[in-house]
């Protein structure tokens, strides 16, 4: 039997299944499941999205009136539940040591109960930044120590946090205008290790396999590694400007700085599978190869319950001002 799940919504901690669809190409259509994805940082909260997958029969969603039960077992010893916090979203106030079995457990009427298990990851080394302007490209050096393990496990994330802040004046009243986005665009082009997973296709287009930027220490067990990234430079301004309207002069105050957020990730095994399998899924080259099936590690449904330990890395680009 070959399964595919399509994996439709990914939100990191920097990832997460919000929905899913199931195929059987034997020609049955499964049932809907339950759909986990959750992760276990030590010493953070514990944090999980839950919802279904969907089929050709069931393309209902879960919603406020599904009544669902979260329990989370640390050590194999029942230690709490998971609260909803909106959009399929759920928190506890567990927060798990480095070491410690996290079991969660979830039950829904008219779904087959889901359970998925992880042991919390420990530290490693802080990283370093070594940072370089080569016209509108900002160049990253990443550094970072392992501390040669039989394997270990991690993934690169460079976010780009953007504050917006606009305001004018119209018939004596102040309106504001803002927002906060996220980008994660970055060349790995340049880095011998992230690189191998950028192929070109017959229309001569790069794709990266390995959007998740997830890579195992083979290369440099026990080893420092300098991780090389590039991105579009992180432009940050406030500006004054005017426009006509009815013959008035309207006044535009407008401001924009961003928050470079570095990161390297150690994980476990299961979150590093799933996050290469679903990135190979999402980024296949060729139509015509073989379904993917993305991993899980939830028994009796699907996703997974994974953990992992951050380092990180923060730098202000702050505006300034211009006439």
């Amino acid at each position: 039997m070959r399964i595919v799940i399509f994996i439709l919504s990914v939100c990191f901690f920097y990832c997460g299944c919000n929905r899913s669809e199931e195929y059987d190409f034997r020609g049955k259509v499964p049932e809907s499941r339950l759909v986990i994805y959750a992760y276990a940082e030590a010493d953070s909260l514990l944090y999980a999205e839950i919802s279904k997958s969907r089929t050709y029969t069931d393309n209902t969603e879960l919603d406020s009136t599904s009544n669902i039960r979260c329990q989370v077992y640390v050590n194999d010893l029942y230690s709490g539940e998971l609260r909803p916090i909106g959009n399929n979203r759920y928190l506890s106030d567990i927060r798990p040591k480095v070491g410690d079995k996290i079991t969660i457990k979830v039950s829904c009427t008219g779904l087959e109960d889901a359970t998925g298990s992880t042991i919390v990851c420990s530290p490693f080394p802080e990283i370093e930044l070594d940072t370089s302007r080569n016209w509108n490209m900002l160049q990253l050096r990443i550094g970072m120590k392992d501390q040669g393990d039989t394997e270990n496990y991690y993934r690169l994330v460079v976010e780009n946090e953007t504050f917006y802040r606009g305001s004018f004046r119209r018939n004596g009243h102040v309106k504001i205008d803002s927002s906060i986005t996220y980008t994660y665009d970055v060349d790995l082009s340049g880095d011998e290790l992230l690189s191998k997973e950028i192929v070109s296709t017959i229309w001569g287009k790069e794709i990266n396999t390995n959007p998740y930027q997830v890579f195992t220490n083979k290369t440099f067990r026990g080893k420092k590694q300098i991780l090389q990234a590039s991105i579009t430079y992180p432009y940050s301004y406030e500006r004054n400007a005017w426009a006509i309207e009815n013959k008035d002069t309207i006044r535009f105050v407008e401001k924009e700085y961003h928050r470079l957020r570095v990161k390297i990730l150690r994980m476990d095994k299961p979150l590093f599978d799933y996050l290469y399998t679903l990135g190979l899924h999402e980024k296949q080259p060729d139509m015509y190869k073989e379904p993917i099936q993305v991993y899980s590690n939830v028994e009796g449904g699907l996703g997974v319950v994974g953990s992992c330990f951050t380092r990180e890395i923060i730098m202000d680009f702050r505006a300034k001002s211009q006439k």
